[in-house]
């Protein structure tokens, strides 16, 4: 087992069919990975088998690329090879007369297995699969032995992938153990079955992570999210009577936007240090992206000396010690109250899994470090008298590129990959620094830095700039988590043509230009005042690469589509 889970095969669902109906010699396979989450910790643990090489057959991925080919057509293939072949110029005799030898031997068992050839489509096979499971098998691991039938079943689809219809398949006898986890338990109605929304909340488990953090359920305070209304002059896409698209300018129109939707508040106590001020959560039915708070000294601040046994309500009535909350979140973060399901219910199933948390993704620095590369949209979107000023950064950097050295092989060594020499180039100088005087490192150099030229021509501008993970009014959350008013919340300053924001990696006063990304529309950029506030740093641990922006009464989330 590797440190990035185990080893598993991922097969196409048309060359299962044949083989299985015995007009193909082989899968068609490639090598994959179940990597670590949740579910492949659950699965350990409950008698999936793990080679000592780190695999396993237990569980496989399913492609529906392409179905099975009929007796007809594949007669009509190989011919078209053999045809091809015998009328290629670039092959030598002796290269043409072995594949036609072998098509003509291919050609002659397809003849052979006429009755054995089923048409079918992708769509049938999968519909298949779905419904009955599938046999695959596998040559023994001793000689002489007969081959290894697994019947499997299919578990879940793969997150991301619900429109290719890639899927797992699990070993039947791992079946309802297995689907008893992702599914939390939960028993859907004969009738109406929310079987797309539970695919999608229970699949949460099977998410690659990084780590994991230790939350005892009961020690988080769920609460109900908060409106948050702004009055502005919109551009409405509505359809009209005749069914077509059509723009309405509305004035004073009230855009409403939910507050802390999918955020969590994690306290400094559990909050892994790697994490870099955020991580993204995984459980049962459950996901937020989590900021690291001094939620404990806010508490204390906020109850003095009614601390030790002062109270906070949950949604749902429950009462808990506010020295006793380790996470605050709210609704949207859970999903499992969409299928009538308690808390209490929810907190037995994140017992059973030792109450562990999986950490998907933290905040980190770019491999460009203080520098981000714009998107060719982003510079669509800006006011063309503002090029000289947008480009000058790139100008100054192929300078440096060109005329300091330091900067150059550092540039190589960032952007080695095994698709590239710029390895062996660095290490050639290190080992000999007079290399960077020779007439073929000065060419090579040339052309590099007209690569990355060319790149800059392309829209992939740099600029003083980071990728930020956004919060929403967190002192307005821990109001609101206290049960006091979020209004209440006055870090930041309504501003009729900016919106408050605090980054650590920007200095306080700064204007900054904000993209979305994916960058959708010019709709989607929006000017931002940064706004250092002694509470931000003092309950807050956001580090460089989180931004917390204004979500009281200001249009951030409409303009930035949610």
């Amino acid at each position: 087992m590797s440190e990035y889970g185990v080893k598993i095969r991922n097969y196409q669902a048309g060359s299962i069919f044949e083989y299985n109906n015995g007009v193909r010699e082989a899968y068609d396979f490639k090598d994959a990975m179940l990597t670590n989450s949740l579910f492949s910790y659950f699965l350990r643990d409950h008698g999936m088998y793990v080679s000592s090489g780190g695999s396993t057959r237990d569980i496989v991925g399913i492609n529906f690329d392409y179905g099975g080919q009929s007796y007809e057509n594949q007669v009509k293939r190989m011919k078209k090879l053999i045809k091809e072949t015998e009328e290629s110029e670039k092959l030598s005799d002796e290269r043409k007369t072995y594949l036609i030898e072998k098509y003509n031997e291919i050609l002659e068992t397809v003849h052979k297995n006429k009755d054995k050839y089923v048409k079918r489509n992708a769509q049938r096979i999968r519909e298949d699969f779905y419904e009955n499971g599938v046999d695959i098998y596998y040559n023994s691991y001793h000689e002489g032995e007969a081959p290894e039938r697994i019947h499997y079943k299919m578990l879940y689809r793969t997150p991301g992938k619900g429109k290719k219809g890639s899927c797992m398949f699990i070993r039947e006898e791992l079946y309802d153990i297995a689907r008893e986890y992702l599914y939390m338990g939960i028993k859907l109605p004969e009738e109406n079955a929310p079987i797309v929304e539970i695919g999608a909340y229970s699949s949460l488990v099977t998410s690659t992570i990084v780590g994991t953090v230790e939350i005892d359920p009961r020690r988080i305070l769920v609460l109900k999210d908060v409106d948050s209304f702004f009055k502005t002059n919109v551009v409405s896409v509505e359809v009209d009577e005749n069914k077509q698209c059509v723009a309405k300018h509305i004035d004073n129109y009230t855009l409403k936007n939910t507050l802390f939707d999918g955020q969590a508040l994690i306290d400094l106590s559990i909050f892994p240090e790697w994490g870099n001020g955020y991580i993204l959560l995984r459980q049962h039915f459950t996901k937020c992206a989590a900021f690291a708070t001094d939620i404990q000294l806010f508490f204390r601040d906020y109850f003095g000396d009614k601390y030790e046994t002062a109270e906070l309500t949950d949604m749902w009535g429950n009462k808990i010690l506010a020295k006793d909350v380790l996470l605050i979140t709210t609704d949207n973060a859970i999903k499992w109250n969409k299928f009538d399901v308690s808390f209490d219910y929810w907190c037995e199933w994140v017992n059973k899994g030792h109450n562990l948390f999986g950490i998907v993704k933290t905040a980190h620095p770019s491999k460009l470090g203080d520098v981000q590369r714009m998107s060719y949209q982003m510079v669509n979107a800006l006011n063309i008298d503002t090029m000289n000023e947008v480009m000058d950064k790139s100008f100054e950097y192929v300078n440096e590129l060109n005329y300091d050295m330091d900067a150059y092989l550092d540039y190589l060594e960032r952007n080695a990959n095994f698709a590239n020499d710029y390895e062996v180039i660095v290490a050639i100088v290190k080992h000999n620094p007079d290399f960077v005087n020779s007439d073929w490192f000065l060419r090579r150099k040339s052309k590099i830095i007209n690569q990355y030229v060319k790149k800059l021509r392309a829209g992939k501008l740099i600029q003083n700039a980071d990728n930020c993970t956004v919060v929403l009014s967190p002192i307005a959350m821990l109001y609101h988590a206290v049960g006091d008013d979020v209004e209440k919340d006055d870090v930041f300053e309504s501003k009729p043509n900016c919106i408050q924001c605090y980054s650590a990696r920007f200095d306080d006063g700064r204007l900054l230009g904000v993209f979305r990304s994916p960058f959708n529309s010019e709709r989607n950029l929006c000017c931002l005042e940064n706004h250092y506030d002694d509470r931000m740093t003092k309950y807050f641990r956001l580090g460089k690469y989180c931004i917390a922006i204004n979500g009281l009464h200001t249009d951030i989330q409409d303009r930035n589509n949610g």
